[in-house]
C-alpha cells in the first residue's frame, strides 16, 4: 500500500474542489441525486458524507492527481480499509475503456509533472466553477 502524504496549501485547496466535483459528478451520474452515489468498486449506494474521490491508479503523482477519467466516487471502506480495491477498480475500467487505455493511464503516473502554486490555484478555481455549475443544474 502507498503511503499518502498530507497535502497542504494551494495543492490541498485544488484537491478539495476536485474531490467535491468528482463526488457530486458521480452522485448525479449514478443516482440522479446530490446525496448518494454508487461506489465504483463495490456497487453500494453510499451517502456523500461517506464517499471519497478514489484513484484507479495508486501513487497520486501530479501527472494523474487531477485526471477525471481515473478518479471516481468510492465508498470509504473500499478506498481506505480496502486499499482502493485496485483489482476491482481496474476490472471495471478495463471493461469500460479497454486494456490499452488502462496501460496508457498507468504509464502516465510515471511521467514527471510539476504544478506551480499558481497552477494549483487555477485548478482549484476550475473545479470550484465546475462543482457550482453541477449544483446549479439540479
Amino acid at each position: 500500500m502507498y503511503k499518502i502524504k498530507r497535502m497542504t496549501g494551494k495543492k490541498a485547496l485544488a484537491w478539495r474542489w476536485f474531490s467535491k466535483y468528482i463526488r457530486l459528478r458521480d452522485c448525479i451520474k449514478t443516482t440522479g441525486t446530490k446525496e448518494y452515489a454508487i461506489c465504483i468498486t463495490c456497487g453500494e449506494r453510499t451517502h456523500m458524507s461517506n464517499l471519497d474521490a478514489g484513484h484507479m491508479i495508486p501513487g497520486r503523482t501530479n501527472s494523474i492527481l487531477f485526471d477525471e477519467s481515473i478518479v471516481h466516487a468510492q465508498c470509504r471502506p473500499c478506498n481506505t480499509t480496502g486499499g482502493g480495491e485496485k483489482q476491482m477498480y481496474k476490472h471495471v475500467m478495463v471493461q469500460k475503456y479497454g486494456e490499452d487505455w488502462y496501460d496508457m493511464k498507468k504509464a502516465a503516473r510515471k511521467r514527471p509533472s510539476k504544478i506551480s502554486e499558481h497552477g494549483f490555484s487555477l485548478i482549484a478555481e476550475e473545479y470550484k466553477r465546475k462543482y457550482n455549475e453541477l449544483l446549479a443544474s439540479l
